[in-house]
């Protein structure tokens, strides 16, 4: 804890590090508010799901794209005009859900113009600090306090709707999006760091084997989030929802704190993994109870924080600066198809199956995720400090 409190008082990170927290918020809430307000409109989960899926296929597309065009032009215009146009889509599909068709070209388009703030941020975490024990601090506080996105989000979308309607969130979201984003890219640190400018080709920095595997831990282990948020919202209602859902967020706070600096081998991501996977297991012991749904999700969010701060330390040390917006971007691509995956076959298994499938599919997705880390350890930096000869 004390090392994290260092950490804020260097210049820049509590700045960056809050505006890009408020800049994502958005998305905490994105997920939940749609999946509630299409069934509730179209009556099924599997236009839920299909729209979902094409948001998130829309950020896969634009992700290593946008984080390429940050590193050749700066990041000010790429976010700047992204902040601007995605809440423009979030509102359309709010108010003018004309057709099942439309929603899904309106969703794919929030995806295609998803501002890239985590890339950006990640980015100009290593220009904010100088020794590697900062910059690994500093990504795990980055992991942990982004699950404010995903407790809040969630809890605060089902409350809202359960007092209002499904619209009141999508405005909030929208203008969350818009003041997080300006806050965020009119910052010197951020606009202004010192990152080199990349003159490499687009997809030139998949030739890296550990680039390549950390993208596919991603896309899996995101993926099986889509299959635990829609089949717990099928299963204990959308009142419960967002309470359950927020326990895997607590987990992971809870986890990144007092277990943050405790895995520094090369085999970390994989015992992390573990972890959550241990927690899905548990589910099925009693799978349509709410209270149990939560116990687990706490206990399989113990390891979601400290992985994600493992990836970013992992792409940190392999990756050279003027590559890591890039490479970010294709990270994001991988979630995005990770997520929207989960959620297109989450709302399929649902509908034919019944919302214990979905569960399953999530379990299924983290578990494939801990055999890839297992078999990458090889390649897999160390964080361990070097004994003295």
């Amino acid at each position: 804890m004390r090392l994290y409190i260092e950490l804020f008082k260097k210049p820049g990170v509590s700045s960056v590090i809050w505006s890009q927290l408020l800049a994502r918020f958005a998305m905490g809430m994105q997920t939940i508010t749609f999946a509630i307000h299409l069934q509730r409109t179209f009556n099924n989960y599997s236009i839920a799901g299909l729209a979902i899926a094409a948001s998130t296929v829309g950020g896969a597309v634009a992700a290593p794209i946008l984080g390429q065009w940050m590193a050749k032009y700066g990041i000010k215009p790429v976010i700047s005009i992204t902040t601007i146009v995605v809440p423009i889509f979030m509102l359309g599909i709010g108010f003018f859900p004309i057709s099942e068709q439309l929603v899904v070209v309106m969703s794919l388009c929030i995806g295609l113009s998803v501002p890239p703030i985590q890339p950006a941020a990640r980015a100009v975490y290593p220009t904010l600090v100088e020794t590697e024990e900062d910059r690994n601090s500093i990504y795990n506080i980055d992991a942990i306090l982004q699950e404010i996105i995903w407790i809040l989000g969630p809890v605060l979308a089902t409350l809202i709707i359960a007092l209002t309607n499904t619209l009141v969130p999508i405005v909030l979201m929208a203008i969350i999006q818009l003041v997080g984003g300006l806050w965020f890219v009119s910052l010197k640190r951020v606009h202004g760091a010192p990152i080199p400018r990349s003159s490499g080709k687009l997809g030139a920095v998949l030739k890296s084997r550990i680039v390549v595997v950390m993208i596919v831990v991603n896309l899996l282990f995101v993926g099986s989030f889509a299959g635990l948020e829609i089949g717990i919202v099928a299963t204990v209602g959308s009142a419960q929802a967002g309470v359950v859902i927020a326990m895997l967020s607590i987990g992971s706070i809870v986890g990144g704190l007092a277990l943050g600096n405790k895995f520094k081998n090369s085999n970390a991501l994989t015992l992390q993994l573990g972890i959550v996977l241990i927690g899905d297991l548990l589910i099925f012991f009693n799978a349509k109870d709410a209270i149990w749904l939560g116990v687990c999700l706490f206990v399989s969010g113990i390891g979601v924080a400290l992985a994600f701060g493992t990836i970013g330390a992992i792409i940190g040390k392999a990756v050279r600066l003027d590559d890591t917006t890039e490479v970010y971007g294709w990270i994001g691509a991988g979630q995005n198809i990770g997520y929207g995956m989960g959620a297109a076959l989450a709302g399929f298994v649902i509908d034919h199956y019944s919302p214990t499938h979905s569960l399953g599919l999530a379990t299924g997705l983290d578990a494939i995720a801990m055999i890839v880390a297992l078999a990458a350890i090889a390649i897999t930096p160390s964080f361990a400090r070097k004994s003295k000869e």
